[in-house]
């Protein structure tokens, strides 16, 4: 709860540096003409890649394939289309993303860089350019003022490409940063309407045992950080969907003590999430929303911002975040003790 409270101030410093924190990156894109991106990540850095990809793509000319390091490492090939690699890993300790960061540095001809928060970690070892999340070292073991940060540092690189390919004018860049900032202020009263809505909803929120969570675009990786989230701290077992993924089999285990949460902003495809939460919600006792405007159910998480679709995961995700620990202490949880301490140690994931 602390590092979620700690959000908002690390947040405005990485707005407050961005220029400088991404000076390199910015020459780098410039001087190899970087349009074909291929994100490797894993675990919260993956879902924070899947959160900032549409407004990346959205803002300026390029394209992006967001890869496992795992399945990269041992199945895929390099398109030939890739001109960067950015590898993304808070702790610079993941050994699978450091393992798929060599196999690029054999076969490639073009710029990797790594976004991290641990600038001298030994992932650092692999890459032409360092960016530095700006998140500090989280000693608890569940990402959260990470996450957020790494989720506004690629939407920034996402705004540093448009203006070094002149994708925008100075007026738009502006204008975005501005929004920025504004949404950023708005982080402390979304953990409060969060906290007030475990309050008024903890019984039915406690006795969960089973849940998905759906979302679409931009909060697909919102869902999947939900997921992330709730399995590591609650540890129920929980599904972050695709909207119209779900329609297609998952949707068919729902009885009336499964848990739904629906994410709703400001999309096109909103009120077809709506019609699928509206229909669902009449065959189990726990249907809840998370969405960026006034929902009518009682049973929501109502941010009430008007907030950019492809932004809207840096406010999406609190909430989850919120509700994790809370529900984890509502279960009686000792977040303090590990469920599996040599895990790390035995499965060799870290270096």
């Amino acid at each position: 709860m602390t590092y979620i409270e700690e959000e908002e101030q690390v947040c405005q410093l990485i707005l407050n540096n961005y220029e400088k924190n991404l000076q390199d990156y910015k020459d780098t894109i410039i001087n190899n003409h970087v349009k074909n991106w291929l994100i490797i990540a894993t675990g919260s850095s993956y879902n924070a890649a899947l959160s900032a990809k549409y407004y990346i793509q959205n803002i300026s000319e390029i394209s992006i394939e967001v890869v496992e390091p795992f399945t990269f490492l041992n199945y895929d090939k390099i398109k030939q289309s890739t001109d960067f690699v950015l590898a993304i890993s808070q702790s610079g300790h993941s050994r699978s993303t450091i393992e798929a960061l060599k196999k690029v540095n054999l076969t490639r001809n073009f710029p990797i860089a790594v976004l991290t928060a641990n600038v001298t970690s030994p992932i650092t070892k692999y890459a032409d350019t360092i960016i530095n999340i700006g998140c500090g070292e989280e000693k608890v073991g569940f990402v959260t003022k990470g996450f957020t940060a790494t989720v506004l540092n690629l939407m920034l690189m996402g705004l540093v490409s448009a203006d070094a390919y002149g994708s925008i004018n100075h007026a738009k860049q502006l204008e975005e940063l501005y929004d920025f900032e504004n949404i950023i202020k708005q982080i402390p009263k979304v953990v409060n309407i969060a906290k007030d809505f475990y309050q008024q909803n903890y019984l039915k929120l406690n006795s969960i045992n089973r849940l998905s969570i759906i979302g679409y675009g931009p909060t697909y990786g919102t869902a999947k950080e939900g997921e992330t989230k709730f399995t590591e701290t609650i540890r129920i077992p929980t599904h972050g969907h695709e909207l119209e993924a779900f329609m297609h089999g998952p949707y068919l285990e729902i009885n009336k003590n499964y848990g739904l949460f629906f994410i709703f902003n400001e999309s096109p495809n909103k009120n077809r999430a709506i019609k699928l939460r509206d229909y669902l919600q009449k065959y189990t006792n726990h249907c809840y929303a998370v969405t960026t405007g006034i929902d009518p159910i009682e049973s929501s998480i109502s941010i009430n911002f008007n907030i950019d679709e492809f932004k809207s995961p840096l406010l999406l995700t609190v909430p989850f975040q919120v509700l994790a620990y809370l529900i984890s202490i509502g279960r009686r949880i000792d977040l303090n003790k590990k469920s599996f301490p040599d895990f790390h140690d035995k499965l060799e994931s870290k270096i």
